[in-house]
């Protein structure tokens, strides 16, 4: 049952990942739909497309790799973290929906790809350490 837990965590990361490269090559190479570069601009992010394309497709690779993934999964969060915070900063509630719900199937994918990093929440300190 674990393995295939792994196994599914792992297809789940790996989409959320590809989403993010391709939604950021898109950016950082000024092949982004004009929609989304509108959308930016009216954040006030327009100047900092490919800054922010960068971050994505960087996020997605350290999500990819197995060494760095953990790492990955903090930058992923982050990213749409991020992204929630701009449209609720421009009244674009409705516009979260898209983000949250990356952000939730992120940690959705890491309770099943790595339960561990989860330990510190349902098991005990050691007596007499911090």
């Amino acid at each position: 049952m674990a393995k295939y837990r792994g196994i599914a965590g792992r297809i789940l990361l790996t989409l959320v990942a590809v989403i993010m490269l391709l939604a950021g090559s898109g950016k950082l190479f000024g092949f982004a739909p004009e929609m989304v570069v509108e959308q930016l601009e009216g954040f006030g992010l327009g100047n900092d497309l490919r800054l922010i394309g960068l971050a994505e497709v960087a996020s997605a690779l350290l999500l990819l790799i197995p060494r760095t993934s953990s790492f990955g999964i903090l930058m992923t969060s982050s990213f749409w973290g991020g992204a929630i915070v701009a449209h609720l900063a421009g009244d674009d509630y409705a516009g979260t929906a898209v983000p949250l719900l990356l952000l939730v199937l992120t940690w959705a994918a890491t309770v099943l790809r790595y339960p561990q990093m989860f330990a510190s929440f349902t098991e005990s300190p050691p007596a007499g350490g911090d």
